[in-house]
């Protein structure tokens, strides 16, 4: 296979052109940076689309945690008694039966999304600037 691809190649004459390597150095650095560029977009709307909707999703976790009466079962854990120590266990079960975790999941995945997108929006103008200074010093 590779002899016959020789001898096309031999009997093509093809010569690269005296800028071929500038030329496709320059297309390698063009698409890099449309790369980085969307990535950078995609990011950035991520991020701020996740942060606009963390301020409803705070908002509609802390409306479930006033309903759902946790405040009243944790409040039992600070009363004078000694029951709370002989009846942990369902104390702690009624904590966790009473927490909103759909609301909790949402919240907490807004936030992982926000951070994330900001983890990586940082990696993207540090490689769109590292991009510029090799461009410039091609």
């Amino acid at each position: 296979m590779e002899n016959k691809l020789t001898e096309i190649f031999q009997k093509a004459k093809l010569e690269p052109g005296p800028n071929l390597t500038e030329d496709i150095w320059r297309a390698l650095v063009l698409r890099d940076k449309r790369s980085t560029r969307l990535k950078l977009w995609i990011f950035a709307c991520a991020g701020s689309i996740s942060l606009v909707g963390l301020f409803p999703a705070i908002n509609i976790l802390l409306n479930d945690l006033s309903r759902s009466g946790l405040y009243e079962y944790f409040s039992l854990i600070f009363e004078e008694g000694g029951s709370v120590f002989s009846y942990w266990k369902e104390l702690a079960l009624s904590l966790a039966q009473s927490l909103p975790m759909t609301s909790i999941i949402f919240t907490l995945s807004l936030i992982f999304v926000f951070f994330l997108s900001s983890r990586y929006l940082i990696r993207q103008i540090d490689k769109n600037q590292l991009i510029s200074f090799a461009t410039l010093s091609a």
